[in-house]
């Protein structure tokens, strides 16, 4: 079929229009492909630096030679004045930097003000326009309102501007502009394409300032060590100059900054030689004051020193004597004590200050037993050692140059005539000691020595700590306990040096006065198995239980253990403290199989005996723990109550049906042989 020459020429112009189609496409996508490379090549230079003028330089400059704009500024807010000010310029006769634009003025400050962008194809006609407006305004004298005259920076004669406001997460921090003396010189490509660089710019600027930011600060930081450096420079001076042997030990070679760290711990471990180490930060800040306080003071002395010393090379003096302080200075601060000053061959120490607390006099009796037991038999010297309590006035005394922590009253005095009078390798107390430790102790009186400047005065003679079977207040001589199980105590005994070696129990129990507590727990729980046959309780794990079930004590403030009037908030976290270092310390000392059973002794303990799940172990455990409690003398509640009446408060808890034998047969087993105990569940008379 022969096609007509009018459906050839209709052909012909539909492949030239599908030509030029493709070709337009083509044309397009060549451009986006231009587009991304673009913005991926500007993107690069403008991330890869956090200095803030390399990276506006690098904006300007990829603009020129990327995009072909000459003429480009960047301007940023300033947040104290909220003007605009020019930070960096390319393709001007002056560069501009520093030059103000306020917000609101001109195509710059509006787009500030707007925060959007704006793209000016005519600047020209339209500032001629304004410019006649104003004149015209002015001309009629309709001034009020218009904004002063500003000479804005920016190309002379431009007349195409596009401007795009610089945010980081809608907040303003400058205005990013692009001039062109050709009219209509940007189109909708090249805002897109600056659209996308600005969103880049400003996120590159902000990277940028907040690295200077954190520069700054960090420079700051460090000049102001530097000035704290050059405000202590005098005293490290002085203190280098006793120190030089300790300093070339550590190299000379050390850094200024090391060698002012050093010395300013030694000058607070100097201070701390003076003075207790809770009062040196107030000495360091001259804000000590002298206070009354109740205190405790000791006072020892080697017998036969002097003799001694008479045969005994310099050097070989001064190192017994210097090991000796040191040990004995181990003791004293084992028990929250501090030696306040050393004598020839004498120590002084203070219990209780600087600041009082309620167990000052059983920590001095402890530290005095432990010293007599150790170091006596150590350097084959008996010594004496006594003991006064009583009101002591502290604070710094001395010259400015040579002062210490010190303790002035009466009570001192005494203190060191209890020294005087004590037998050699004994523990001397005045009546005033006596009466604050004489529940926890064997003590044996002296009668009444003759004590200089005082007269006859009664003395004490502290034997050592009251065990089980020698306090009356817990434990009954004509009891079943003390008839039939007074060997538990060694066998708990026994226990401790085989497992539990790692724990002072003394210097624990010293912190709320519960002297012997744990041992006491101990054995009664022991016994009560056995009473009841429990044979399935091991007993190393009924020992372990009831030895370590308040090892928490160490992590809790001794003023909290010893408070009569705690808060119930202030209470229960004191509770929760105990609960979680004891299961902490279970772990430490490998039995924390028995974390468990500490779980169910404290909810008994907190329910006043209702404990659901709890099992036999914890009762046992508990009911000797809390007869202990209540029998033994506390020293925020004084006296305890009586063994009847303990065992009595025993039978009204609150107990599960399956636990009251427990509580019963320890009643039965704890009780004086003729006294009646009442259970408050029965009609009469449970035990004659």
């Amino acid at each position: 079929m022969e096609t007509r020459p009018e459906e050839l020429h209709g052909l012909r112009e539909q492949i030239a229009e599908n030509q030029r189609i493709i070709d337009g496409l083509n044309k397009h996508l060549a451009r986006k492909t231009d587009e991304v490379r673009i913005i991926q090549q500007i993107s690069f230079q403008i991330t890869t630096s956090l200095d803030l003028q390399e990276i506006l330089a690098s904006i300007l400059k990829a603009l020129d030679t990327v995009l072909g704009f000459q003429h480009s500024m960047i301007l940023l807010l300033d947040p104290d004045t909220q003007v605009l000010k020019v930070a960096k310029s390319r393709g001007y006769d002056k560069d501009g930097v520093g030059a103000e634009v306020p917000v609101g003025t001109g195509v710059i400050g509006v787009v500030a003000k707007k925060k959007r962008m704006m793209r000016i194809g005519n600047l020209a006609m339209g500032a001629s326009y304004v410019g006649v407006a104003r004149q015209n305004m002015e001309a009629a004298g309709m001034t009020q309102g218009l904004t002063p005259r500003a000479e804005l920076p920016g190309l002379k004669g431009a007349q195409s501007q596009i401007a795009f406001p610089l945010l980081v997460a809608e907040r303003l921090i400058g205005v990013f502009a692009v001039e062109s003396l050709t009219p209509a010189a940007f189109d909708e490509l090249d805002e897109v394409l600056l659209s996308i660089l600005s969103h880049q710019a400003a996120a590159a600027i902000e990277n940028a300032r907040l690295y200077q930011d954190e520069e700054r600060r960090v420079n700051e930081l460090n000049e102001a060590r530097a000035q704290l450096e050059g405000l202590n420079h005098s005293l490290e001076d002085k203190i280098r100059e006793r120190t030089a042997s300790l300093e070339q030990a550590h190299g000379e070679a050390q850094s200024a900054l090391k060698v002012a760290e050093h010395e300013r711990e030694r000058s607070k471990e100097l201070l701390g030689r003076m003075a207790p180490p809770e009062v040196v930060p107030l000495m360091l800040e001259d804000k000590l004051q002298a206070r009354k306080l109740q205190a405790s003071i000791l006072f020892t002395d080697l017998e036969g020193f002097t003799h001694y010393s008479s045969d005994v090379e310099p050097d070989e003096l001064f190192a017994k004597l210097n090991d000796f302080f040191s040990r004995g200075g181990e003791e004293i601060r084992k028990y929250r004590g501090y030696v306040n000053k050393t004598n020839g061959d004498s120590i002084m120490a203070l219990f209780g200050v600087p600041y009082e607390n309620a167990t000052h006099a059983l920590d001095a009796v402890l530290a005095a037993l432990d010293m007599q037991k150790g170091l006596s038999e150590q350097f084959g010297l008996r010594m004496r050692i006594g003991i006064n309590s009583g009101p002591i006035t502290a604070g710094i005394l001395g010259p400015k140059d040579k002062s210490l922590y010190d303790v002035l009253g009466d009570a001192v005095n005494l203190a060191s005539r209890m020294e005087k009078v004590c037998p050699a390798g004994s523990v001397t107390v005045s009546e005033q000691t006596c009466a604050l430790v004489e529940p926890h102790f064997k003590i044996r009186p002296l009668g009444k020595q003759k004590v200089k400047g005082k007269g006859q005065l009664p003395c004490f003679e502290v034997l050592g700590l009251r065990g089980l079977m020698d306090d009356p207040r817990r434990l009954d001589p004509s009891s079943r306990f003390a008839q039939a199980y007074a060997s538990v105590a060694a066998e708990v005994e026994a226990f401790k040096g085989r497992h539990l070696s790692q724990v002072d129990f003394p210097s624990l129990q010293a912190r709320d006065g519960a002297l012997s507590h744990n041992e006491s727990v101990a054995a009664c729980a022991l016994a009560l198995k056995r009473e009841l046959k429990e044979d399935k309780i091991p007993d190393e794990d009924l020992l372990a239980l009831a030895l370590l079930h308040d090892l928490g004590k160490h992590a809790a403030q001794a003023t909290q253990l010893n408070s009569p009037d705690l808060g119930l908030p202030a209470l229960e976290a004191l509770r929760e403290t105990l609960r979680l270092e004891t299961l902490k310390g279970m772990d430490l000392l490998g039995f924390g199989r028995l974390k468990g059973a500490v779980e169910e002794l404290y909810q008994v303990e907190r329910g006043r005996g209702e404990g659901a799940g709890a099992g036999t172990l914890a009762h046992l455990v508990a009911a000797a723990d809390i007869y202990d409690a209540l029998v033994a003398p506390k020293l925020y509640k004084g006296k305890g109550w009586s063994i009847t009446g303990s065992l009595e408060e025993l039978l009204r808890l609150k107990l599960p049906a399956q636990a009251k034998p427990i509580y019963r047969a320890f009643a039965a087993l704890m009780k004086p042989a003729a006294t009646q105990i009442h259970d408050p569940e029965a009609s009469g008379i449970l035990f004659k």
